[in-house]
C-alpha cells in the first residue's frame, strides 16, 4: 500500500527542519511514513473535522506531533512517531472522547494503540506491529 494524504500537507507532519530539508521533494517526506498512519489521519479529518497537529509554519509551538526524528528528545526512545508509524493529532471540531470512544468501538482497521486518560489532550493513535487495540491510559 502507498498512499499520499488528501487532507494533511508535508508541513503539518514533519518538523521544520526536515520540511525545509526535503520541501522541493514533497514525495521523500511521505517515505518517512507508514502509510496506514497516513490513511487513517486523512479518515479522521474526513469524519471529525479540523485537527492540527504541527503548528511550526504558521508560527505555533509544535513540530513533533507527527515523525520525529531518532535524534529527537520528545517522547520515549523507540517512540512510533520515530517509525512514521504514530501521530498526535489536536481535534478541533469534535470532542476528543468522542473520537476515542469511536476508536475503541474498531471503526479503524489500522489502529493498534491509542492513549487516553485524565491528562491525554490529544488523539495518539499508531499503527504499530500489535494484533488488537492497546488502549495506554497516562
Amino acid at each position: 500500500m502507498d498512499y499520499i494524504p488528501k487532507y494533511f500537507q508535508p508541513y503539518e507532519l514533519v518538523p521544520k527542519a526536515t520540511y525545509e530539508r526535503f520541501e522541493h521533494s514533497d514525495y521523500r517526506i511521505w517515505w518517512l511514513f507508514d502509510p496506514r498512519v497516513l490513511y487513517t489521519a486523512d479518515k479522521l479529518r474526513k469524519r471529525f473535522g479540523k485537527m492540527a497537529v504541527n503548528t511550526w509554519y504558521w508560527g505555533g509551538p509544535s513540530q513533533y506531533r507527527g515523525w520525529r526524528p531518532w535524534d529527537c528528545e520528545v517522547g520515549a526512545e523507540f517512540s512510533q512517531h520515530k517509525f512514521g508509524r504514530a501521530l498526535d493529532l489536536i481535534p478541533l471540531e469534535t470532542p476528543l472522547s468522542a473520537i476515542q470512544d469511536r476508536m475503541i468501538d474498531g471503526n479503524y482497521d489500522y489502529v493498534s494503540c491509542i492513549e487516553i486518560g485524565e491528562k491525554v489532550t490529544w488523539l495518539h493513535f499508531d499503527t504499530r506491529n500489535y494484533k488488537g487495540l492497546l488502549i495506554i491510559t497516562l
